[in-house]
């Protein structure tokens, strides 16, 4: 499987009141790497506020399998694994490890893209699209349906 990776060192504001990390850092810092990722595959976050677009997560699960501590630094890992056919849903997977090798968090977020104007999912733009679609995908990649409705 492939996958893409960066590297995150935790610093002393990533940290909360248990000296443990936020889980929002988690969450951030998976952001901040699918920024990177977009932006190193020609989809800067500046086209995003262009076009008045932007993603919005409709769901969070997180697993915390071990502590990180001040100072380590730990290797994020982001693959693809859900996509609607139009792209109006996505979902990816972050695994966070430890210098060790061992994994310390497994980060599974979805979510939509939102007219920031007019505050409703769209349909992504093609070029947006398929900048999704070199995302490495997961083995359990799934193929979502455009909507998402609960009971």
């Amino acid at each position: 499987m492939d996958e893409y990776s960066t590297l995150y060192e935790i610093r002393s504001s990533d940290i909360d009141a248990n000296g443990h990390v936020n889980y929002a850092v988690y969450i951030d810092a998976a952001g901040d790497q699918r920024y990177r990722f977009f932006s190193d595959h020609a989809f800067p976050p500046q086209k995003f506020v262009d076009l008045g677009i932007g993603p919005v997560y409709t769901d969070i699960h997180a697993r915390f399998l071990r502590e990180v501590l001040l100072g380590e630094t730990i290797t994020i890992t982001c693959n693809l694994s859900g996509l609607s056919p139009l792209g109006v849903r996505w979902k990816v997977h972050h695994d966070f490890i430890k210098a060790t090798g061992k994994k310390a968090v497994s980060l599974d977020i979805e979510g939509v893209i939102l007219d920031l104007a007019a505050r409703k999912t769209i349909i992504p733009t093609p070029e947006l699209l398929g900048t999704f679609n070199l995302l490495p995908r997961s083995l359990d990649f799934e193929v979502l349906p455009e909507t998402h409705r609960t009971k």
